[in-house]
């Protein structure tokens, strides 16, 4: 049913985010023009042309996420150990960790098998939930645990923070594009996660209570 979802609302988002690009581009050439045949020093003329440049930037970066968030992702796949990804993502966000004080845990299991994955697609799945959690804790009292473990014929990768948490009503709503608790924020992060792992077949099952943390399980079946 997720998947049915995401594949529904990415198309709409395609859809959408093509039909915006074309007039915003029209629009983004006409304001270049009219900007050559304004006065430059003109307090007012600078303040309303920026408001308009950032509005129109705001828009296309945010019709860029919409397309990268929606579209199927091919897959560059290798047998790869999910420790070393595991390492290298959290090498990614080594200096948030570091400047908000976080506690760092991480329990992998030894001689782990190898399963086949896109490197820099988990990678960037990976460190969205991370990034996530970070920010879900409190400057000097977070810890974020990373483990991997073999269970049930699958390599299992566990995020665990110790953060807000998430409302149960709010957890079903967690991949849906634009759903997000941050001011600003686009909510695309962890939509695009759950479209990168469900290319890979891999499951995704999250717990939260609110004061207390999120844990996020995700589930990569070995190779037959």
């Amino acid at each position: 049913l997720i998947a049915e979802r995401l594949s529904m609302t990415g198309k709409i988002a395609r859809t959408i985010a093509h039909e915006v690009r074309n007039p915003l581009t029209n629009l983004t050439l006409a304001f270049d023009q009219l900007k050559e045949e304004m006065p430059a020093d003109n307090p007012d003329v600078k303040l309303y042309c920026e408001i308009i440049e950032r509005n129109a930037n705001r828009i296309e970066q945010l019709i860029s996420e919409m397309l990268s968030s929606s579209k199927p992702k091919e897959l560059n796949l290798e047998l790869t150990p999910i420790t070393e990804i595991l390492e290298q993502t959290l090498a990614l966000s080594i200096d948030r960790i570091n400047l908000n004080q976080i506690k760092l845990e991480k329990n992998f299991t030894r001689d782990l098998p190898r399963v086949l994955l896109d490197r820099e697609k988990i990678k960037i799945a990976l460190l969205n939930i991370i990034i996530n959690g970070l920010e879900a804790m409190q400057a000097g009292t977070g810890v974020l645990t990373v483990s991997a473990e073999q269970r049930n014929g699958c390599v299992v990768t566990v995020i665990s923070d110790n953060g807000k948490g998430i409302a149960a009503e709010d957890i079903e709503k967690l991949f849906d594009p634009f759903y997000t608790d941050k001011p600003g924020g686009m909510g695309l992060g962890l939509t695009s996660t759950k479209n990168i792992l469900n290319s890979h077949d891999a499951e995704v099952e999250v717990q939260s209570a609110v004061g207390e943390g999120t844990t996020f399980s995700i589930s990569f079946k070995l190779p037959e």
